[in-house]
């Protein structure tokens, strides 16, 4: 064995060492500055990372009991201030710091998380103005979430009934500040969507960040973006601006704003119709007067007048043309007579029988009626034609005048 040394275990040395630092007051609740790396969150919650300057590193640990409190996300390359105690990981054989409050460095915590939430919906599109919806103009059923004994709701109401409308108001309880408000206001906006609401608001008044930050969480904004109808944010003061007011579909600055944002005033719209009255009249009394003169203008003419004239002119035509027209008629009928007696007459004379009423014949043999001498021969029997009846013959010779022949 070396020298009269004091012989220890690993394990015995690791113990030495950790009380030494746990002794040392310089060493527990202390503050260091760095930055993060090697960031991890392991299943369990806990979080593991290095914390790092130009110079040194050390490990570091913050478990879920205390992490779950952290507003923002923690990520490398985040300066930060650690707070929490130096100790030694016996089974690791290295020291590291047990931190049990972060916060990071050139802003406040809620700043940062405010930040990088806003980030992350805006990259999904929650906040796109093509997803801003119109408020309805004459709401008959409106959805409060607010505390009932805050004074916000107070507010609201007082201001609702200056404005004169007749609306039903549904109210969803909720808690509007501390850790249980983000689920409760949730959970308020879920009970309002099956209500019949036609319009939302969610109102508390005015506060520190801290107060308001229930409406910096994610979980609201996720449920105001769920919305079947238009959603009003009227948290906090003209000043203060949360993420339900980018989520939401209209923004107003006060729970009093937001009364007369959402409703009409009733005052306002009386003068309105009665200024719209007014302007009807007139411009049918304008009108009508127009419309007088226009037509004791048409009275005044000598055709409306006396309109029996304006038939006579067109009688008097019909009378004339009736008459032309019955002797243009009975002239052409009178020719069209003359006419047919002549064609009448012609085809008397045309006529075959007119002709053996003269004195003539009309000889037919076997080919037909016999036009010439050539068609006949000694034998034939012929039938003969003339004006009162027929008779048969035969032909006994055949002649004619141009060869001299006599029969």
């Amino acid at each position: 064995m070396l020298g009269g040394a004091r012989l220890l275990t690993v394990s015995e040395l690791t113990d030495e060492i950790s009380r030494a630092l746990q002794g040392n007051p310089r060493l527990t609740d202390v503050t260091v500055a760095g930055e993060l790396s090697n960031f991890v969150r392991h299943s369990s919650g806990h979080m593991y990372f290095t914390l790092k300057d130009k110079n040194s590193s050390i490990k570091g640990v913050m478990f879920s009991t205390w992490n779950r409190l952290l507003p923002f996300t923690p990520a490398d390359g985040l300066q930060v201030y650690l707070r929490g105690d130096v100790a030694v990981y016996k089974k690791g054989g290295n020291y590291q710091l047990n931190a049990y409050l972060m916060e990071p460095v050139g802003q406040g915590a809620l700043a940062l998380a405010f930040a990088q939430l806003k980030e992350k919906l805006a990259k999904e599109g929650l906040f796109a103005p093509e997803r801003k919806r119109p408020l309805p103009r004459f709401p008959r059923r409106i959805g409060l979430v607010t505390s009932p004994q805050a004074a916000a709701l107070q507010d609201f109401l007082r201001t609702a009934a200056q404005q004169g409308w007749p609306a039903t108001f549904l109210l969803a309880p909720a808690i509007v500040q501390g850790a249980k408000g983000a689920a409760s206001v949730a959970a308020a906006l879920e009970r309002l969507y099956s209500s019949g609401a036609e319009v939302i608001v969610v109102t508390r008044g005015g506060g520190s960040t801290e107060e308001l930050w229930v409406f910096n969480e994610e979980a609201v904004a996720r449920a105001a973006a769920a919305s079947p109808v238009p959603l009003v944010s009227a948290v906090g003061h003209e000043t203060d601006f949360t993420i339900l007011d980018y989520v939401a579909d209209a923004r107003a600055a006060t729970p009093t704003a937001a009364a007369r944002l959402v409703l009409p005033a009733a005052d306002a719209l009386l003068a309105g119709l009665a200024r719209q009255q007014r302007r009807l009249e007139r411009a049918a009394f304008t009108l009508t007067g127009n419309r007088r003169r226009r037509l004791e203008n048409l009275a005044s003419r000598p055709v409306l007048a006396r309109p029996l004239q304006l038939l006579l002119s067109p009688r008097q035509s019909l009378d004339l043309g009736s008459h032309r027209l019955r002797h243009a008629f009975t002239r052409l009928f009178a020719q069209g007579q003359n006419r047919l007696k002549g064609a009448a007459a012609r085809l008397a004379d045309l006529n075959p029988l007119s002709v053996l009423a003269r004195g003539y014949a009309i000889v037919g043999g076997e080919k037909g009626i016999v036009k010439s001498i050539n068609q006949l021969r000694v034998g034939d029997q012929v039938s003969i034609r003339v004006r009162d009846g027929r008779a048969r013959a035969g032909i006994l010779a055949v002649g004619g005048d141009e060869d001299g022949t006599e029969i």
